[in-house]
């Protein structure tokens, strides 16, 4: 949308019917407090999207209720089309660049003692559900005298920082569900890196090589071969947005994986800004509208436009990225309908925008071709839909 729709569009979202997608979430969300110390919360207001010592989701004042839906244990996962590419027959002879990327924000961390998650399934139930774009957090930490690394985490410092699994134990999960869907391509970016051994002058962990480089350790050791690590066979190729998923599929290398935030000269991986567009995402606190039943999107939809739509638009990358992720006040996650709906509403604004171009032929969601979510199996029913649009506009 232009600037100048995107107020009119929250206003049509505050004033649309309350009605709502029936969303169907696959798992207990509830949280474990256990250990957690209590602390002044006027220490922390830098991180804005960790909980604050003491947190309990069932108290925080700026989650709006959601719609009741059915707990369900096992969900039927998306069906594959008989030849298909990622599910799809139409995408085999694509680039990596033209295929839709369904991604989950902080992924593997539907396990281990947290009072945050951002998932609540695990790797394979999330490409169950559509995701093929794993964003994961890692920690590295001693502990007894050993280091631990690396690991499934959230956070920079030590008394907020959430932590969920080894990592090696989430890609294995992932690894296994790969071999059993030959036909599959998944990218895999472990954005945030963070050293608990090597904190800086606010006890902040930092990005170190040695953890980066353990990283891609891993990486190798569970995908072997299936890996696509810098330099690496069809490296350079999906670097330049030339290989489609038909030849990675044919060559086995199935798992691109980027590691840290910034370009890295390392010759082993890239990093996330090499491949996607952009490092961005809502810091601010999501404000709940209880007038309305919503919370309050217009500054959201001007995030959005400002700092996601128009830089990828003018500078795209292999992945353009619409991180569609919120936090409240206290840090805890807001997964309720309401994201869910307003998504919807966003994309299928997004989609009339750019089917109306009268000079350019624009994808359905240009510049976005990777949307990343918190509780990403939730969504799941919107994700066929955006698939078809996309394909349709591709075989024209």
């Amino acid at each position: 949308m232009k600037d100048t729709q995107v107020a009119a569009f929250a206003a049509a979202l505050l004033g649309a019917s309350t009605a709502s997608h029936h969303w169907t979430t696959s798992a207990d969300n509830t949280t474990d407090v256990n250990n957690f110390v209590t602390s002044p919360v006027s220490h922390f207001t830098s991180y804005p999207d960790l909980p604050r010592p003491g947190y309990d989701r069932s108290n925080d004042p700026d989650l709006l209720p959601d719609v009741e839906t059915p707990f369900v244990i096992d969900l039927n996962p998306l069906v594959a089309k008989a030849g298909g590419c990622n599910g799809f027959a139409q995408y085999c002879n694509k680039r990596v660049d033209q295929v839709l990327w369904i991604g989950a924000h902080n992924s593997l961390t539907d396990v281990g003692l947290a009072v945050q998650r951002n998932q609540f399934v695990n790797g394979p139930r999330l490409m169950d559900a559509g995701v093929r774009y794993f964003d994961i957090d890692s920690c590295a930490f001693d502990e007894k005298g050993k280091r631990v690394a690396p690991y499934v985490c959230h956070g920079q410092v030590k008394l907020l920082a959430q932590w969920y699994q080894s990592t090696e134990t989430g890609l294995t999960l992932i690894r296994d569900w790969l071999v059993a869907n030959p036909r599959e391509v998944v990218f895999l970016n472990f954005g945030d890196v963070n050293d608990f051994t090597a904190v800086n002058a606010k006890k902040e962990a930092t990005s170190t090589v040695q953890l980066r480089d353990e990283i891609a350790s891993v990486v190798r050791s569970v995908f072997q071969d299936m890996a696509v690590l810098r330099n690496d066979p069809w490296d350079a190729q999906i670097k330049a947005g030339n290989a489609t998923l038909q030849q990675l599929i044919d060559a086995n290398r199935r798992v691109v994986v980027s590691i840290g935030k910034a370009s890295d000269p390392s010759p082993t991986y890239w990093g996330q800004d090499d491949r996607v567009c952009n490092d961005v995402w809502y810091d601010d606190s999501l404000q709940a509208d209880w007038i309305h039943n919503n919370y309050k999107w217009t500054p959201v939809l001007d995030f959005v436009e400002t700092r996601m739509r128009q830089p990828c638009a003018a500078q795209p990358g292999v992945l353009n990225k619409l991180e569609f992720v919120f936090h409240t006040a206290l840090g805890g996650t807001i997964d309720s309908h309401h994201v869910g709906d307003t998504l919807s509403t966003y994309m299928e604004a997004l989609k009339t925008e750019n089917d109306a171009s009268p000079s350019i032929r624009r994808s359905p969601y240009f510049p976005f071709n990777l949307v990343l979510t918190d509780h990403s199996d939730k969504w799941r029913e919107l994700y066929p839909q955006w698939h078809n649009n996309h394909l349709t506009f591709l075989g024209h």
